[in-house]
């Protein structure tokens, strides 16, 4: 009934997703939209750099988490807000409606004041392009290297980033600099604290430049407001939070420093559906310095009066902590404690952190299994559950349709000398974001027409809604029919009407028809011995979208994986044609396996049966796939596409079992003359099919459609 769109992947919104999982708000729609599939955890960012973690290590993959909490996923750098219309203008997409907002889109240092910092420096965040630098500097040779910013983040980086030089990478003529522009390193910590960092910055021979303030950092030299200088072959800067530029021209109220005030229940002072949270929000009333701790403590309240606002409640205000236990590493397995002004030292403090950090990650990347309890309202299908007539037309004419155009069936003049190709697909949305679905859906539909070049002409839509309120339909009707009607668009293919339909789930399909020129018509059958069998696109997204349904899936494995699908045939069926190709189909819901002896057995006759002999090793696979498979998820087609390949034996090779994954909107498996083979793969590959392989060859056989691995 309601539209939450939650706008970054920061630390309160993990901890909301999380019990959005855990305790489902009945009636909300949610969805995430981030730039990234992962979010960093900056706790754990000084391990990163010292050598102690992985990358991996330190991020909540975001696309499982969402599927855990029943949302969806968006992957989008958003740059705009309209809070006045309640809108989310996504790049390359409808706008996104919404009835609450929260955004949680995190800072990055300031370096406006800093000439030359943001060109030639590095900035601590955003974390991912951060460690993205972090890694190309690892294999440089610079010798004299500055940190600007000597806050607790500050004198962490310079640490880590010391030992990880000296200790993991054995530079010893390293120089070591700390740039600090007030009197005292940890500005606010206690003053034992400050004494016994400033112990571990002289024993590693780290020179801390007190009262420095930077202004600019060019040609490798630091000069400070009052003329000093330094030579320095990288600095990296982790200066004081400066917040997004755009949210200038939102309408959302700013504190002076641009940052969006809140109230104590975490509303935005001048809009009542509109919350922030984390660094990029600040509590007007009980402000609280940048620091990750904060924003976990918002997820649980912004949980709350979430629920509050969703039941015509008042959102509640919360008290946050007025000092909080801060734990500071110190490059190697060491770190200082201190609380109340009390502090502590030791491996054992850094053993603690990370005890601390690493329950916190599995709390998101080990999530546990929930039971879904779906709503399953009863309703009248004596309409034919048609969408109302003017909420089409109202989204139709939003879309540009030519609606006056649209007749009760659609008429097509085919051309002398050319025949119509036919062809239908439906299926259920296999993930939440309506407009990538409908695209997919799209060039999954024309597959079939490509794969006999043909040349799609016009299409006719099949949409099932689920049950919902007008404009929740509208919305998503508009989503869905825009990603069609984009696919369509760059194929050169015509919407020319459809169906529309309220039902259990969503679902969508095309009927597509197509032209075609007689003789240069490909079909399944025609396959010759000596032939070789050329696909491409690679295999795996039956498996990967089953563990996607498990929350299981790396949010990079599931983005490859539609890149994959929404890579149109189109192009690789004119190189394959002009490669002489004497047979081809599509792989889709048989897979790989099933659909070669579909060829096979069409281009066996009686005084010719054709075979396959297959290479293992040469398949290409979306990353991922081996994985979710070794671990025990399959799609729930799999057993029955293995049972349906017959004359197949099994053998122990780990690329077996992706021979019977099902594909959606796969690619085309062609047999085509040996002789050309090598000019076909590259020139797939230099079209975008960069996964282009060969997989086998065409043989003769005993019996018709056999199949060998090797």
């Amino acid at each position: 009934m309601m539209d939450l769109v939650l706008l970054g992947g920061g630390h309160s919104h993990v901890i909301l997703l999380r019990m959005l999982g855990m305790r489902p708000l009945p009636g909300l729609q949610v969805t995430l939209i981030s730039p990234d599939v992962r979010s960093a955890y900056s706790g754990m960012l000084p391990g990163v750099i010292a050598g102690h973690y992985s990358p991996d290590d330190i991020h909540i993959e975001l696309v499982p988490l969402c599927r855990f909490a029943g949302a969806r996923f968006i992957k989008a750098n958003v740059s705009d807000i309209d809070p006045v219309a309640r809108l989310v203008p996504v790049p390359g997409r409808p706008d996104l409606h919404y009835d609450l907002l929260s955004i949680d889109i995190g800072i990055t240092p300031d370096l406006n004041e800093i000439k030359g910092a943001a060109e030639q420096g590095i900035a601590v965040k955003p974390i991912n392009e951060f460690l993205a630098k972090w890694q190309a500097f690892e294999t440089s040779v610079a010798r004299r290297v500055g940190v600007v910013g000597a806050g607790a983040g500050g004198v962490e980086l310079c640490l880590a980033i010391h030992h990880r030089l000296t200790n993991g990478l054995g530079r010893k003529d390293l120089e070591m600099h700390l740039f600090c522009d007030g009197p005292e390193v940890l500005s606010g910590y206690p003053h034992r604290v400050q004494q016994q960092f400033r112990h571990h910055l002289s024993k590693r021979g780290i020179e801390c430049h007190t009262g420095y303030r930077a202004v600019s950092y060019e040609d490798h030299t630091l000069v400070s407001m009052t003329g000093q200088s330094c030579q320095l072959e990288q600095a990296f800067f982790v200066t004081q939070a400066a917040s997004q530029p755009w949210l200038q021209d939102t309408g959302l109220e700013l504190d002076e420093d641009g940052f969006i005030a809140v109230r104590t229940n975490l509303l935005s002072m001048n809009f009542d559906n509109v919350f922030a949270v984390g660094d990029i929000a600040r509590v007007i009333d009980d402000p609280r310095p940048k620091a990750g701790v904060y924003a976990v403590r918002q997820g649980p309240p912004l949980y709350r009066n979430i629920r509050r606002l969703i039941a015509g409640k008042r959102a509640r205000p919360f008290s946050q902590q007025k000092d909080f236990l801060s734990l500071i590493t110190t490059g190697d397995k060491y770190a200082i404690a201190t609380r109340n002004g009390l502090s502590a030292e030791g491996r054992w403090v850094w053993h603690w952190k990370n005890w601390i950090d690493h329950r916190f990650m599995n709390r998101f990347n080990h999530l546990p299994a929930m039971k879904e309890s779906p709503d399953d309202p009863m309703h009248c299908g004596g309409c034919g559950s048609k969408v109302s007539g003017d909420l089409l037309r109202e989204v139709l004419a939003g879309l540009n349709v030519a609606q006056s155009q649209m007749d009760d069936a659609a008429i097509y003049d085919v051309p002398a000398g050319q025949v119509i190709l036919q062809t239908v697909d439906a299926f259920r949305a296999f993930i939440d974001d309506p407009y990538l679905f409908a695209k997919v859906a799209v060039h999954h539909a024309l597959s079939d027409i490509y794969a006999m070049a043909g040349t799609p002409a016009n299409a006719l839509a099949i949409v099932t809604l689920p049950y919902a309120p007008a404009d929740k339909t509208r919305q998503l009707l508009t989503e869905l029919l825009a990603g069609a009607l984009a696919a369509l668009a760059s194929e050169g293919v015509e919407l020319v009407g459809g169906h529309t339909s309220e039902g259990p789930e969503l679902s969508l399909g095309f009927s597509v028809t197509g032209i075609g020129t007689p003789a240069t018509l490909l079909h399944k059958g025609g396959a010759m011995a000596g032939d070789v069998l050329v696909l491409t696109k690679p295999l795996g997204t039956g498996a990967l979208f089953a563990a996607d349904m498990r929350s299981k899936a790396k949010g990079a494995w599931t983005m490859a994986a539609l890149d994959s699908m929404l890579l149109s045939n189109q192009a690789a069926m004119a190189i394959l044609r002009d490669a002489g190709a004497n047979a081809c189909t599509d792989i889709t819901g048989f897979g790989l396996g099933g659909h070669l002896q579909e060829m096979l057995l069409a281009s066996s006759q009686t005084e010719a049966m054709m075979g396959a002999a297959l290479e293992l090793d040469g398949l290409p696979i979306l990353s991922g796939a081996m994985e979710v498979m070794a671990g025990g998820i399959y799609s729930e087609l799999h057993e029955g596409n293995r049972r349906s390949v017959q004359h197949l034996k099994k053998v122990h090779h780990p690329n077996f079992e992706i021979l019977f994954d099902p594909q959606t909107s796969g690619g085309l498996l062609a047999a085509i003359p040996s002789t050309t083979v090598e000019g076909v793969i590259e020139a797939l590959i230099g079209a975008g099919y960069t996964s282009a392989a060969r997989v086998g060859v065409v043989v003769s056989a005993d019996v018709p459609g056999s199949l060998t691995c090797r």
